[in-house]
């Protein structure tokens, strides 16, 4: 995610995670195969391709929910330096 999270044109996007993998994004089909691909890879041929599909899909979720987080915390830090700043700027607070 490239953004700021409060608007503000004096400063340029952030990308807070800047160098992850992305999250991937797939239908229950693409799951299904790539359970399969990873069961065939490990050489255990009779594994639980629902199981696994599965795993792999909460998985992702869980990253989603995880980078979520982080960019409710950036935004909650962003918007209390924003107004910090507008106070100063307004002479509300000292330096």
């Amino acid at each position: 995610m490239t953004a700021t999270l409060v608007d503000d044109p004096e400063y340029p996007p952030i990308d807070y995670f800047r160098g992850w993998p992305p999250i991937e994004v797939r239908t229950d089909v693409e799951w299904h195969y790539l359970a399969c691909l990873t069961i065939a890879e490990s050489g255990i041929f009779d594994g639980d391709v629902d199981a696994m599909a599965l795993a792999l899909k909460s998985s992702a979720a869980r990253e989603q929910a995880y980078r979520d987080e982080i960019v409710a915390g950036w935004a909650a830090i962003e918007t209390e330096a924003h107004a910090m700043n507008d106070a100063i700027d307004i002479g509300e607070a000292s330096t």
